[in-house]
């Protein structure tokens, strides 16, 4: 299929605009953490729901032609990481009412949209598609799932950074503006509880999904096994406390490794097959 942004200029300028509107919220909330600027901190929210909101209406118009149908293809699931990381972040910041680690989530955020506004300029046509209310709904809270718990990893990170400087008696930057130990645990709860959250829904919509399709999903598959196992996990950590006793350090390990493990398998999966699973009829 030839390139569809190439061939449509409201797609071409939407596709710069929302690369540049990423870029602004990122300076914003970049402003605000590190020179606690008025204005950054004036602005930085309206401008997140902004670009949060032309993100969605360009994906609307890229994929309106095609019955408004996300694919697989990698510009498609880089763009819809970079949405789910700031549509996660953002209500995380307002059931939590703390808004000092923006910066760091949307940068990966930034990273994720610049790459796929590259990719879409560069890409000559669409990955497998999928078909099927369930396997849309699979597919998209597959990507929420993944923006959670890689929001889980890097939380969990600031929290064991600012404990090892706590804890060293360094009281230098980041424990001036980073959260306290007790916000970041709950910043990690509520990352915790989308990702359980987005996980159920992408087991439940993916086996409404096949029953569909009349698609026969290997149970046995390491990929699913290991989706089920930090299902369960992801289940259990928000109960963690009561069931085990451990505390966030600890808790905090496990998070990263679950973010590192998640996203090797997405790369394996984007070098070595179009899709998650494999099936048989």
């Amino acid at each position: 299929m030839d390139n569809a942004l190439l061939n449509n200029t409201l797609l071409t300028i939407l596709n710069g605009t929302v690369s540049l509107l990423y870029i602004l919220s990122l300076v914003l909330y970049g402003a605000d953490f590190f020179r606690s600027s008025a204005i950054a901190k004036t602005y930085k929210q309206p401008a997140l729901i902004v670009t949060i909101v032309t993100h969605i209406a360009y994906i609307g118009f890229l994929t309106a032609p095609e019955g408004y149908r996300l694919d697989y293809s990698s510009p498609m699931l880089m763009t819809m990481v970079a949405l789910t990381l700031a549509v996660t972040y953002m209500f995380i910041e307002f059931s939590t009412k703390t808004d000092k680690t923006g910066f760091f989530i949307l940068s990966f955020a930034t990273g994720a949209e610049i790459l796929a506004s590259v990719l879409f300029l560069s890409s000559s046509g669409d990955g497998p598609a999928f078909s099927g209310l369930g396997i849309g709904i699979h597919l998209l809270s597959a990507i929420f799932s993944f923006s959670a718990i890689a929001i889980a990893g890097l939380y969990s990170f600031l929290y064991l950074l600012l404990f090892r400087q706590i804890k060293n008696n360094k009281f230098g930057f980041l424990f001036e503006n980073l959260p306290n130990l007790e916000v970041l645990e709950l910043l990690i709860k509520h990352a915790v509880a989308f990702g359980f959250l987005f996980l159920t829904i992408t087991l439940l919509a993916g086996a409404i999904g096949t029953i569909q399709t009349s698609e026969v999903i290997n149970l046995f598959e390491t990929r699913l096994i290991a989706l089920i196992v930090i299902w369960l996990f992801y289940g259990a950590s928000l109960f963690i406390k009561k069931l085990f006793g451990w505390d966030t350090f600890h808790m905090a390990y496990i998070l990263i490794i679950l973010f590192v493990v998640i996203t090797s398998l997405i790369i394996l999966m984007s070098i070595f097959s179009p899709t998650f699973h494999s099936t048989s009829f």
